[in-house]
Parts: structure tokens; sequence; C-alpha cells
């Protein structure tokens, strides 16, 4: 682990024990409160509110753990103390369910502290989130939650047929929003991995850019990424044959393979469709005003959205061949060396 600049005040072990400390307190109010044992009423309501970002939190403090501990074997031996003391102290669910996201904060300080490439650090962090994933579609599987939702939508159908209506009327329109449901839950179960997909990775970019500002925040020097304008944003050239695989994956027809092929062409187009839009805003910054791109964007945005990401997507691709924005070719042109420093990696 490289080492960072520390505060002279600054107690190597005190980060580990802070985290110790925080994380099974913390713990133990979420299982608490998951448990219906916590304070009634009102403030009830109030607590519960204050730990839907605890997840995040937690691996906020561990990631911040990593980078500021000194020795670094004291943040692994305070997440192993932590773990041990909940799995007897605390229920298993709640302390599973915590673990994905304390390994989720180690691996995002393990990224930052190596200085890992941008896609590196994201797909550490997912990976550890997953475990948290795994765990709650084991204990409430797809199916189920889509039953869930399901008969909620049901019941708003059944509450919004005018008393006026007759015992048939309401028999075929409950049947009809039956028939309309069961086929959209059927095709959001096939992009279920999609969605989740997007959920793990936007959080994973939230966790390493909230342990990147603690840290920082702290008084300790950790490098970051430099993020160039995203008017010349450029992302990996891998994308590209990952959604070919997603394409080929598809096309075999195999229920699973073509499922999980539809699921990767998704994923990754709309990936690329973000450096198309950064070829749009190229474009608009060369030919228009700051009020004119500021209207184009908003009626863009508001009227034609599928447009821009549809558009979007293909211009992604034709930039990673032909270079529109000629990144590569200023880049050359300003050191002499090989390589793009606008890609986003």
């Amino acid at each position: 682990m490289p080492r960072t600049r520390l505060p002279s005040s600054w107690s190597g072990y005190l980060p580990s024990m802070l985290a110790v400390s925080v994380t099974l307190g913390l713990t133990a109010v979420y299982a608490a409160v998951a448990g219906g044992s916590g304070p009634p009423g009102a403030l009830r309501i109030i607590l519960s509110l204050f730990l839907i970002p605890l997840p995040i939190g937690l691996s906020v403090i561990w990631g911040s753990a990593v980078l500021t501990s000194r020795p670094f074997l004291a943040v692994v031996v305070g997440a192993g103390v932590w773990l041990a003391l909940s799995y007897f102290l605390l229920p298993h669910d709640v302390v599973w369910q915590m673990a994905g996201n304390v390994a989720a904060g180690l691996a995002a300080g393990l990224a930052l502290g190596f200085r890992w490439r941008l896609d590196g650090a994201l797909t550490v962090v997912v990976a550890a989130l997953l475990t948290v994933i795994v765990w709650a579609l084991i204990q409430v599987p797809v199916q189920e939650q889509l039953d869930v939702a399901r008969q909620e939508m049901l019941n708003l159908i059944e509450e919004s047929i005018p008393d006026s209506a007759s015992l048939d009327q309401r028999t075929e329109a409950m049947e009809d929003g039956k028939r309309n449901l069961e086929e959209i839950s059927s095709q959001v179960e096939r992009i279920y991995p999609f969605v989740i997909a997007l959920g793990l990775f936007g959080q994973a970019g939230i966790i390493l850019v909230l342990v990147l500002f603690s840290v920082r925040r702290l008084g300790f020097a950790v490098q970051g990424w430099v993020i160039p304008p995203f008017s010349r944003w450029r992302l990996p050239f891998y994308l590209v044959w990952l959604l070919v695989l997603g394409v080929g994956m598809m096309v075999t027809r195999t229920p699973f393979v073509a499922t999980a092929g539809l699921n990767l062409t998704f994923f990754v187009a709309g990936i690329l469709s973000i450096q198309g839009i950064a070829v749009q805003f190229h474009v608009t910054n060369l030919m228009l005003s700051k009020m004119g791109r500021l209207v184009y964007w908003v009626v863009m945005g508001a009227i034609f959205a599928p447009l821009i990401l549809i558009s979007g997507i293909v211009l992604g691709l034709v930039d990673q061949w032909a270079d529109l924005r000629r990144l590569q070719v200023h880049h050359d042109d300003e050191d002499g060396n090989a390589g793009d420093s606008s890609d986003i990696e």
C-alpha cells in the first residue's frame, strides 16, 4: 500500500478502532430496527430514514480506514474483529448484509491506495457488493419481489375503477390489468440483472468518490483519477468486444445464454452511449453559444431523450474506431506518446 501523507498528530491504529466501534454500533441499531424491537411511533420512522444511507456510510468508513490506518494490517484485523463479534452477538442475516458493504469499503480503499484504473476500481467494489445482492436474492427471490409489486399494482388498478362500473366492467378491467402486468413482469425479469448492474456500478462510484473526499478532508494526500472535461471523454475499447459478445450470445437463442447476452448488451450499450453523448457535447460546444447549448440540451433531454440515447450508442461505437474528435492525434502531437489522456479508465 503506498504511503499517504499523515497528519503529525494522527494515530495509525485509531481509524481501525473507530471503524470497528462505529460499525458494531450501527449494525446493532440496524438489526434492532429491522427486527421490530426499535423505538415505537414517529421515532422509529425517523430512525429508519436515518439508516437508509447506512450501507454506503459503512463502506466509506472502511475505505477511509484502509487509507489512513498504519500499519495496514490493523484494518484487516479490525474487520475480522467486527465480523467475529457481530456473528456471535447479532442476527446473521444483518451481519452478512453489512459484511458486503464492509468488503466494498475495503476494496475501494485498496483501489485508491494502489491507484488502480477507474474501471478496475469500480469492478472490484461491485464484486464486493455482489455478496449483498446474492444474500438479498436468497432471502427474497426475484419472482417473489415481482409478485409483490404486481399485487400492489393490481390493488391500484382496482381502486382506480369508477364506482359506477358494472361487475362485468370491473372483471374485464382487472383481467386486462393482470395480463398487462404479467407481460411487464416477464420483461422486467429478463432485464433484472441489467437493472441490478446499473445500480451496483452507480453505488460503487458513489463509494469511491466519498472515500476520496473524506480522506482528503481529514488531511491525507491521496491521489485520485484525472477526469478530463466531459467533451473529451473516451471509454476503453474493450467495451466494443463486450458488446459484440453480448450480441453473439443473443443470436444463439438459447434461453439462459440469450438472456445473459441481452443484459450484457444493454449494459455495455448504455455505457458506450456516454461516449456518444460526449461527442455530441463536443460538437455543440463548437457550434453553439452557452445559451444555445443550454436550450439545446434542455429541449433534447425533455422531448428527445430516447433519440439522444440511441444516437449516443451509435456515435460511441463510431468514435471508438474513427476518433471523431481527434483526441488521439492531439495527444500524440503534444507529447509524442501513444495513448489518450482523455480515456476514462
